[in-house]
């Protein structure tokens, strides 16, 4: 329930008004189907910003976009494999340029699925990009869309020290499947 009225928090700082659902991990085909209000669009690369953006002008107000880049990179070109720095450092300008009209960044996180990170060299590299996308959700105020498989303590784990990093901002987690929400709010308001 709580999930649900952050979701609706950040929703309605957007625009979106009304009474309905607001599905956090959208799927398009259900969503028709079940009376859902707006749908959070997530990338998982770069390569996909663009499209995400064209949708929520397409769908304004249905369509509410997230852009980050997913530890799991799956591009045209290549099978999927662990994101680098580089993926990142591509996706930072577009980020920026679309900044004020995100709901959330995301989907980002921690895969250490042995297929994805095999080596401590790929966790590692993970949790570097995870850190500054959580570092540019502080600064930009907005939630994450954080995804963990294989990953759960060491996901909890680096959200908390980043929470910690920040006096005036507090952290709320909820724990949906193997995705957590994360919202921002200021420590004069949390109690």
């Amino acid at each position: 329930m709580i999930k649900n009225v952050i979701i609706l928090a950040a929703a309605a700082a957007i625009g979106v008004a009304g009474v309905g659902l607001v599905d956090c991990h959208w799927h398009f085909s259900e969503a028709k189907k079940g009376n859902v209000m707006a749908l959070m669009a997530v990338a998982e690369h770069s390569g996909e910003f663009e499209k995400i953006m064209q949708l929520s002008e397409r769908y304004n107000g249905l369509v509410l976009p997230c852009l980050g880049v997913h530890p799991v990179q799956e591009l045209p070109s290549e099978d999927q494999r662990s994101v680098t720095s580089k993926d990142l450092e591509v996706a930072l300008p577009i980020i920026g340029h679309y900044k004020d009209q995100l709901l959330a960044i995301g989907e980002v996180g921690l895969d250490f699925t042995p297929r994805f990170a095999g080596t401590d060299e790929q966790k590692e590299e993970q949790r570097q990009v995870l850190i500054k996308q959580v570092q540019l959700a502080k600064r930009l105020n907005l939630p994450l869309n954080v995804h963990s498989r294989s990953a759960g303590r060491p996901s909890i784990n680096l959200l908390h020290e980043q929470a910690e990093t920040c006096k005036t901002v507090a952290f709320i987690f909820y724990m949906l499947r193997n995705r957590f929400a994360c919202t921002r709010t200021s420590t004069t308001s949390a109690k």
